[in-house]
């Protein structure tokens, strides 16, 4: 009852919209925090998991350079 009450009185004051827009906002920022937490927590959770792993991996004989020089037609 009271919350009908106070929905009334905001629609006819004006202030219902920024109400509204409030409380979207509140409610988009708090659903970003959640995912935002979830996904730290995941990542941390995936990095313990593997064990620590060398950044870059060097896997020996995979490049060859071969230099071009205009003229050399082989």
């Amino acid at each position: 009852m009271w919350l009908i009450l106070i929905l009334l009185v905001l629609a006819i004051t004006g202030t219902l919209w920024a109400v509204l827009k409030v409380a979207v906002g509140v409610a988009v920022g708090l659903f970003l925090g959640f995912v935002l937490i979830a996904g730290l927590i995941a990542w941390r959770v995936r990095k313990a998991l593997r064990g620590p792993q060398e950044r870059w991996r060097r896997v020996p004989g995979s490049s060859r350079i071969e230099v071009l020089r205009p003229g050399d037609d082989q």
